[in-house]
């Protein structure tokens, strides 16, 4: 996995069908390196998921990369409405307290699949302190209608990353059964 990861940060990738927007190479660096830190708990290694919450909803900021085609997939995906108040599509703040309704930050593995209110769901385990009460506070990545792609502004989960219905049938099983997801946002205001 190692190897494959160091392809990423020489840009070996090349954008996939879901859009032009890339993560950074900072970024990039970023989860390799938390990646390495959970390997161990990595069953799934074919993907790394990354969120960047620094951008605002209405642009792609769901990157996978699959290391085994060297493709980068991109798409929208909600945050918190805890951590968007006022709803102009800014992820702002950031909480692993129950009930407080806001995306949390940090490295995931992802869990298995179930079928939820939300149709096909994916549990995950939070591996940091900043997430470590995802499964507690049923943070999973879901499907969600206030994600279509006809809204110019998603919508706000209750802490989840929620995507496109079609996009989560699509996504969800590729990611599933233990493949890593990190997450990162202005964790300053």
């Amino acid at each position: 996995m190692r190897v494959i990861l160091a392809a990423i940060l020489f840009g070996l990738f090349s954008p996939g069908a879901g859009g032009e927007i890339r993560p950074d190479a900072a970024l990039i660096e970023e989860a390799k390196a938390a990646a390495a830190r959970w390997e161990r708990e990595i069953d799934n290694g074919r993907y790394l998921s990354i969120i960047d919450y620094r951008k605002p909803s209405s642009v792609p900021r769901f990157f996978l990369l699959d290391l085994q085609a060297a493709t980068i997939r991109t798409y929208r995906v909600a945050h918190g409405r805890g951590s968007d108040r006022d709803h102009d599509g800014y992820a702002e703040r950031f909480s692993n307290i129950p009930n407080s309704k806001m995306s949390s930050l940090g490295a995931y593995i992802t869990g298995e699949t179930y079928q939820g209110r939300h149709g096909l769901s994916l549990r995950l385990k939070g591996l940091d302190a900043s997430n470590d009460k995802a499964e507690a506070r049923a943070i999973v990545i879901h499907g969600a209608d206030y994600v279509s792609p006809d809204r110019a502004l998603p919508g706000r989960s209750w802490g989840c990353p929620a995507l496109a219905q079609d996009v989560a049938r699509e996504l969800i099983p590729d990611i599933a059964g233990g493949s890593f997801l990190y997450i990162v946002g202005n964790e300053n205001q």
